[in-house]
Parts: structure tokens; C-alpha cells; sequence
């Protein structure tokens, strides 16, 4: 499915109304032709269904289960694009040395723009979920994306001053002012969304399961008088988790089940692993 973004007519006119009128359809098409190369990686992974939103600073391509893919899986489909667009830079460059023409020129400039800029660590660019995926590795989604999120937005904030920097110097940049608007918007809109995409992991998963034929499990304790939000926000989006109830001497109080938090929350409400407990136990 295609969706225009709505601040997306008003700034192309805007680039029409100042003279950006030539470069504009290349632009567009080298952009588009990087979010393909993402969504054939994608398919080539298994990942299937997605949605291209038309942005004033490109395209984006958002794939449905992609909140399903591991680190190693997210990396690769992140990078696919930028790798793909640094070797058409360098074909088109041995090209234009023979061949000095503007269109090369301008294709092979485009290329590397899109490969360089994809690859700050920002959302929703590719860098932002590869920075994501990387601390992954080094601790829980939630905290991972938590931090890369908040790198996203310094970076957008700091986009935003060089805008201002510049204007000073009596350089206006609109690009840079759109990009860090951007880049703050979609980080704020990935810190609204963690939330849910927590939850929606651990019903995928029953999928996965099935698909695959097994999970890996992971044991954590948590302590009793946690309550039930904050036992979610560590659960880890690739594994099946199993939580061990501690009290304040280190004592096992209970076990729950991943599944057991969300059914709980739907059901009580966030209240504390320990009235849970109780919950449960006047129930059985």
C-alpha cells in the first residue's frame, strides 16, 4: 500500500516555488529504488506485506512483521540498501570518468547522498535500526530501542541547530530544517509505539513457534512488588520468556509465564506482580 505523507505536497511545492525543479524526479526515483532493494532483502529473508509512505525527504518502507526479525536479520535488511547504493556509486563513477555527462553525474551523486544520510543513526532512517539492533545485542529491546531512540532525537535536535548555526551566516538550509523535524517527529512517534509492539511480540510469537517448530526460552527474576507494565517492558522479543518472583530476601514466590502478563493486564489492570499472585491464587 502507498501512503502520501501530508507534509509531503506542500514541501515539494515549495522546492518548485525556489527552483528545485530539474533534480527532483531523479531524486525520487534513486530514493524509491533504495526502498525496493530493502524489500527484496526482506522477501529473500522470508518477511512478507508492506507499506511505502511517500516522506519529503524520500520514501520509507515499512514491513508489516518486520518487528518479528532478529537483530541479525533487521541489520542486514538496514544496510542491504546503502551497500546497494554505494556500489552503484562506484560503477556509476568508473561510468562517468569515461562518460562526463550530467545525468550520470547526478545519479551517481544521488546514490551516495541517500547511502551516507541512511546511515546516521536516526530514526526512521536504516542507521536508527541498525543502532537499535546492534545494542540488542548488549541488552533487552526495550532498553536497546529506548537509547536509540534518544541518540535519534539528539541528533535531530542537533540537525536543527546547525539549521539555525547557518542562518546566522546568512545560509538558509531548508532541507536540514525538514530532516531534523523529521527525524525528532518519527523518534517520538517509535517511543509511543514500544508499548504495543512489546505486547504484539509475545502474541506473534505463538506464530513464530509454529512456524519454526521451537523458540528459545529465557529465565529472568523479577521482583514481587514490581507491577505488571514494568515486568512486560524486560521481556525479550525473541525469546519465551519465564519469570522467577523473588521476594525482598531472594526467595522464589512464584513463577509466570510470559503470556500470563499480558492476560493479567487486560484482565486487572497494572497492578503489582504480588496482588496478581494473590489474584491468582484465590481463583484457582
Amino acid at each position: 500500500m502507498f501512503k502520501i505523507n501530508k507534509f509531503f505536497i506542500p514541501y515539494i511545492l515549495f522546492l518548485f516555488f525556489i527552483g528545485f525543479k530539474g533534480q527532483l524526479l531523479l531524486a525520487f526515483l534513486i530514493v524509491f529504488f533504495h526502498e525496493i532493494i530493502h524489500y527484496i532483502t526482506a522477501l529473500i529473508l522470508g518477511f512478507s506485506g508492506f507499506d511505502i509512505e511517500i516522506l519529503p525527504i524520500g520514501t520509507r518502507l515499512s514491513l508489516k512483521d518486520l518487528d518479528e526479525a532478529s537483530p541479525r536479520e533487521d541489520i542486514i535488511i538496514s544496510l542491504s540498501a546503502p551497500i546497494i547504493n554505494l556500489i552503484a556509486f562506484i560503477i556509476l563513477y568508473k561510468i562517468y570518468i569515461i562518460y562526463p555527462v550530467e545525468f550520470i553525474y547526478i545519479l551517481l551523486q544521488g546514490n551516495l547522498s541517500i547511502a551516507l544520510f541512511n546511515l546516521i543513526p536516526a530514526f526512521p532512517l536504516d542507521g536508527g535500526r541498525v543502532l537499535r539492533s546492534l545494542l540488542c545485542y548488549r541488552t533487552i529491546y526495550r532498553r536497546a530501542n529506548e537509547l536509540s531512540i534518544k541518540i535519534s532525537i539528539v541528533l535531530g535536535i542537533s540537525i536543527f541547530v546547525t539549521f539555525i548555526v547557518l542562518i546566522k551566516f546568512s545560509i538558509m538550509n531548508v532541507n536540514l530544517l525538514i530532516i531534523s523535524i523529521f527525524i525528532i517527529y518519527y523518534s517520538r512517534k517509535e517511543k509511543r509505539r514500544i508499548v504495543y509492539i512489546i505486547m504484539g511480540d509475545i502474541v506473534k510469537k505463538r506464530y513464530k513457534f509454529l512456524k519454526n517448530g521451537y523458540i528459545e526460552n529465557k529465565s529472568i527474576s523479577i521482583h514481587i512488588k514490581w507491577d505488571l507494565l514494568t515486568a512486560l517492558s524486560i521481556v525479550d522479543k525473541n525469546k519465551y520468556n519465564i519469570l522467577t518472583v523473588l521476594d525482598d530476601e531472594m526467595k522464589v514466590m512464584d513463577i509466570i509465564y510470559e503470556e500470563e502478563l499480558v492476560e493479567a493486564l487486560k484482565l486487572y489492570g497494572n497492578v503489582t506482580v504480588e496482588e496478581y499472585i494473590e489474584i491468582r491464587e484465590v481463583n484457582i
